[in-house]
């Protein structure tokens, strides 16, 4: 498009050189050289400004990478790549012998508590009837007393323990968090499940609308701001455009984020400047319901601020002009 409006000022020039039979001097030439230059340079400032473009757009989904909480043999694989599922639908099974083993020893231990405080029930009930008699010590009562004080602490420990030992076993089915589906299966039977934060065995990808993000510059981007209209092209929907408008732009960037460390930071650290993060949505996305958009998809979005607004029109023609290309050509 560039090319284009020097190729139309220069078609002006030759126009008015030859119709009008302006002589050709080197005061002409240098005045419509400095004229073109200014008429084109103050266009182009202006439209990145005021009308500015991301080049650095995609469309993201929210992923979870899934994990086990108990470690284990995979015994089953539920689930089969881009199946969908529904939230509490099973992934994929852990071997819960061991599991189900616990559990049993747990329960055994708490009925033998059982019977051991029941026992110590009666004997401390007869002995306290003894002891009205005169015919027990105190002391007998007393250590009843502990020994079925101590039985019941050991059932409430044993409670505790089966709660935990519950829980464990019915983790060793992993089930899906929401609505959703697994991509890029590659868990089998027989591999085992590990607790490792953020090293999940499946990724999932939860059933939401794709976010669509935009990196600007940050010159231009103080001229961006929530509710500005915007357009949108897809490199794999050549020629089409789409209206959208600003919906959030981030107030920070990886490059000003600081994290907590015994390192102090030294100029020679600091990365080059970011660009800051703006979330666009379509106005009308059942126009692109059934378009091949899957997540990753690079876009150029394109947001018209209400200033020099009449630069708007050449900034929708190079949009489109670039999406054109991607009919033969990549990006």
């Amino acid at each position: 498009m560039e090319t284009l409006i020097i190729l139309s000022y220069v078609a002006l020039c030759v126009i008015v050189f030859r119709v009008f039979r302006v002589p050709k001097t080197k005061w002409t030439l240098t005045t419509a050289s400095v004229i073109g230059m200014f008429i084109v340079g103050w266009i182009f400032l202006y439209m990145a400004m005021y009308q500015p473009v991301s080049r650095m757009a995609r469309l993201y989904s929210v992923t979870t990478p899934i994990t086990s909480q108990v470690e284990g043999i995979v015994t089953h694989v539920y689930v089969q790549g881009n199946q969908q599922v529904k939230a509490g639908d099973p992934l994929y099974q852990i071997d819960d012998t061991p599991f189900k083993d616990k559990v049993s020893r747990i329960q055994g231990d708490i009925s033998r508590t059982e019977s051991a405080i029941d026992f110590y029930q009666a004997e401390l009930e007869r002995y306290q009837k003894l002891g009205r008699k005169g015919y027990s010590s105190q002391e007998k009562v007393d250590d009843i007393e502990n020994q079925l004080l101590e039985q019941k602490a050991n059932k409430s420990k044993y409670q505790s323990e089966l709660a935990v030992a519950e829980f464990k076993l019915g983790k060793t089915t992993v089930t899906a968090p929401t609505d959703g589906y697994v991509t890029q299966v590659a868990l089998r039977p027989g591999m085992k499940s590990r607790i490792v934060p953020f090293q999940g065995n499946l990724t999932f990808v939860h059933k939401e609308d794709k976010q669509l993000c935009a990196a600007f510059k940050q010159a231009p981007a103080r001229y961006v701001k929530v509710g500005y209209p915007a357009e949108v092209t897809f490199n794999t929907i050549p020629g089409h455009a789409y209206k959208a408008h600003v919906t959030q732009v981030n107030d920070i960037f990886a490059q000003g984020a600081v994290s907590p460390s015994g390192n102090m930071k030294y100029p020679e650290q600091i990365p080059a400047g970011g660009r800051i993060l703006v979330k666009v949505e379509l106005d009308n996305p059942d126009l692109v319901k059934d378009m091949p958009l899957p997540s990753g998809t690079d876009a150029h979005v394109a947001v018209y601020s209400p200033k020099w607004e009449m630069f708007s029109i050449v900034r929708k023609v190079i949009l489109r002009m670039q999406s054109w290309q991607n009919w033969l050509f990549e990006g």
